[in-house]
């Protein structure tokens, strides 16, 4: 990649990772066959989308490179505001990691933050951290508010695509 930027070479590889825009319009997750035990019935599972491998490798490098920043589920607490461009320059000072990892690395930071375990842990005066695991200010009761909201869209999300065809209640406005 010669003399290209630090951005340059991450963006040319995340293009990589990203899939192929269709003219077909979204993409169907493919699903493989089980047969379920009870009935005898072929059941359809979702396939693991090829993103999520490259993620949780990246999640993995993320805790190999920061220990103190990036824990296991129940360990997790709130990351300074700003975090990805720390991550972004601190990756720049390490040449032994290929570009392909830091773009694996920087898009598992995506992942972890919007995960339903780290929702939970954006309370009002929890500490944040910073990449090494420094601490770097504390939740407000907005950003907590916030991270609530999030955290319930998340759910209704999955509740959804769990339900489809279910209706499920919204909050309208009332009439005073």
């Amino acid at each position: 990649m010669g003399n290209a930027s630090l951005k340059d070479q991450l963006q040319a590889a995340a293009l990589a990772f990203s899939p192929a825009p269709s003219s077909r319009g979204p993409q169907r997750v493919q699903k493989s066959r089980a047969i379920n035990r009870d009935t005898g019935r072929d059941k359809a599972a979702p396939a693991k989308p090829k993103w999520l491998d490259a993620v949780l490798y990246g999640l993995e490098l993320l805790k190999a490179y920061f220990p103190l920043c990036f824990k296991s589920a129940n360990e997790t607490m709130p990351l300074k505001k700003g975090i990805k461009q720390d991550l972004v320059k601190q990756l720049s000072t390490l040449p032994a990691v290929v570009v392909e990892d830091k773009v694996c690395m920087i898009k598992a930071l995506a992942y972890y933050v919007n995960t339903v375990a780290y929702h939970k842990k954006v309370v009002t005066g929890v500490e944040r951290i910073d990449l090494h695991g420094i601490s770097c200010g504390i939740v407000t009761a907005e950003e907590a508010q916030y991270s609530v909201k999030r955290f319930q869209d998340k759910l209704n999300l999955k509740q959804r695509a769990r339900h489809p065809t279910a209706a499920f209640p919204t909050k309208e406005p009332s009439s005073e």
